[in-house]
């Protein structure tokens, strides 16, 4: 089973800015899931064992708005191998 946490973006320029602040819980820049619809196609990968650090980083650095991003709890690998996705509340 594969599960992750993801951060989609409604820019570009949001979702390389949040990776590199995002640099010390070792996050990942990956495409958007065909599963999911955003308008940049660049999402910020965050593995389950560093959700805590990331979100905190996001809290205290990042000077993102609700409009600017959308949160996302992945996992994959269910019975039917189909992806189950929920979209989390914005970080606050």
């Amino acid at each position: 089973m594969d599960e992750y946490y993801l951060l989609t973006f409604e820019s570009t320029h949001a979702a390389i800015s949040t990776e590199k602040l995002l640099k010390p819980a070792e996050v990942t820049i990956m495409p958007v899931p065909r599963f999911i619809s955003a308008s940049c196609g660049i999402s910020v990968r965050i593995r389950p064992d560093r959700k805590e650090q990331a979100e905190d980083i996001i809290r205290e650095k990042a000077h993102l708005t609700p409009d600017d991003y959308a949160y996302y709890h992945i996992i994959r690998g269910g019975s039917a191998g189909e992806p189950v996705c929920d979209r989390l509340e914005p970080i606050k």
